[in-house]
């Protein structure tokens, strides 16, 4: 695997985390409109729940940004063209890559329940 790829591999996992965090704002927005309705005390709870996660995963989110953008300053400090297959940097890679598959997955999964409960508020 050369830097190129890897290059592009780590812009690919940092655009999933930028999708992310764009749904988790319009998530917000959401949760925002409603507070502003004032709805009763167990909405209210529940949506301090909502908030509490939403900053869990934007801190993991920052976490996994800026070790990517160091992974991607250490490669770029290598001046040989190598092959980085079974290198740490590539072991590095295939971390993130799990990681963000799983950060990726179990926001689906949030989002998914989260639009439900906003649906079932809503109407």
């Amino acid at each position: 695997m050369n830097k190129e790829l890897l290059y592009q591999q780590i812009a690919g996992l940092l655009k999933t985390l930028d999708n992310i965090q764009e749904e988790q704002s319009a998530m917000k927005r959401k949760l925002s409109i409603l507070l502003d309705k004032s709805l009763l005390n167990n909405y209210i709870e529940w949506a301090e729940e909502i908030h509490q996660q939403i900053l869990n995963r934007e801190t993991a989110i920052q976490l996994l940004r800026k070790d990517m953008s160091s992974l991607k300053k250490a490669i770029t400090l290598k001046k040989s063209i190598i092959i980085f297959a079974d290198t740490p940097y590539h072991k590095s890679l295939e971390k993130f890559k799990e990681q963000v598959s799983y950060l990726e997955n179990e926001f689906n999964h949030w989002a998914q329940f989260t639009n439900e409960k906003f649906q079932t508020i809503s109407a």
